[in-house]
């Protein structure tokens, strides 16, 4: 696939962003708490402010979310939304499963989008309408529509309310027969595992837009399906997500919802 420029500068931003996470790695010496259980090191803050700082250099009349230093607002359709390290909690570990995440929107839609994975150096990418690409491989959800042989990852989210929605989803799902339903704390990581057929699926409640905007894309361009619990398109403004190989999607559908 011949990449646009706006994927280019991306990759090149995230590229940085791991430059700089891995310097921290295993060598924090304090880690801050924004909200309950929300982490945020000197490593996010920094891998933040150098990506936005190759996105201004060539697209400064762009908007800008980044989960750290939150909106940079211009009068523009496009829309940069940043995660500069999904999965702070492991990294923080030293669990080496976190990533910096990137995508653009235009107009509200998710048009390019890049996951890179810093351990695995597992770079995944997706255009609208060009596929999506691991490490210049082009990459498809899996094929598998028996829940019994299948894997299917969650967020639960952090409030009183969404715990005890993810207990009942859980005992749901886990009594269904599903292979495996677990949580490895990177959504976007996660969400890029779905695209590329490792896992099936990927749920969660009460997130942001940075959390999943990149992943979404992915799937639907390997193939998958991305909706809220109501079955909808997902999108910006969506408070949860669905996201699947499309093969399972209605029958996972059908265990959130039960009553």
């Amino acid at each position: 696939m011949k990449k646009s420029k706006e994927l280019g500068v991306a990759i090149k931003a995230a590229r940085k962003a791991g430059t700089i996470l891995m310097k921290h790695y295993g060598k924090l010496k304090s880690v801050q708490y924004k909200k309950y259980q929300d982490m945020v090191t000197v490593a996010d803050k920094q891998a933040e402010k150098a990506i936005i700082e190759i996105i201004k250099k060539d697209y400064p009349e762009h908007s800008i979310y980044g989960e750290e230093t939150g909106r940079h607002m211009k009068k523009s359709d496009y829309l940069w939304v940043i995660d500069p390290l999904d999965g702070t909690t492991n990294f923080v570990m030293q669990v080496p499963f976190f990533n910096t995440a990137i995508s653009l929107s235009y107009k509200n839609e998710v048009v390019a989008a890049v996951v890179l994975s810093h351990f695995s150096k597992e770079l995944f990418y997706a255009e609208k309408g060009k596929g999506a690409y691991l490490n210049g491989r082009r990459i498809h959800v899996s094929d598998k529509k028996n829940l019994k042989y299948c894997v299917c990852t969650f967020c639960h989210a952090n409030s009183q309310k969404a715990l005890r929605k993810w207990v009942r989803i859980y005992k749901r799902t886990r009594l269904s027969k599903v292979r495996h339903f677990r949580q490895m704390g990177s959504a976007q990581l996660e969400l890029s595992y779905v695209a590329c057929g490792r896992v099936e699926s990927y749920q969660a409640l009460e997130l942001n837009i940075y959390d999943v905007a990149a992943g979404s894309l992915l799937i639907r361009e390997a193939g998958g399906k991305v909706t809220d619990f109501a079955g909808k398109k997902w999108t910006s403004k969506s408070k949860d997500i669905l996201a699947s190989n499309g093969k399972i999607h209605s029958k996972l559908l059908k265990l959130i919802n039960k009553k």
